[in-house]
């Protein structure tokens, strides 16, 4: 129990990406180890379920991590990349200028009839 909590607080002084980056290396061992224990004297192991389980936990712990370093540090550096790297200056300009409200559009003739 000692040794689990010993892991435990090692992760814990560690940065959020540090357990990722090993659960990583972990899935792919593991994952090779699979394939080769099929390969040589397991043909009967079943992969897809205990990888595809695996993946998903893989996953889910992947987004935890990026969503608990994402700060308004990151949000506004992204939205700089995201603006540097547009393809419609002008619309960005004009976001700039004029931002966007949702009110409704207005039109010329609210009956179809009223046309001159």
């Amino acid at each position: 129990m000692d040794r689990i909590r010993s892991i435990i607080a090692y992760y814990r002084r560690r940065s959020p990406v540090t357990p990722l980056w090993h659960h990583g290396l972990l899935m792919v061992a593991v994952i090779a180890l699979m394939i080769g224990a099929r390969v040589t004297f397991a043909p009967w192991m079943p992969l897809f379920w205990p990888l595809l389980i695996w993946y998903i936990v893989f996953s889910l712990h992947f987004l935890l991590v990026r969503s608990l370093t994402a700060n308004d540090d990151w949000a506004d550096e992204r939205a700089d990349k995201i603006r540097r790297h547009a393809y419609d200056f002008q619309h960005v300009k004009d976001i700039y200028i004029k931002p966007t409200n949702f009110e409704e559009p207005t039109f010329p003739y609210e009956n179809p009839d009223e046309k001159p």
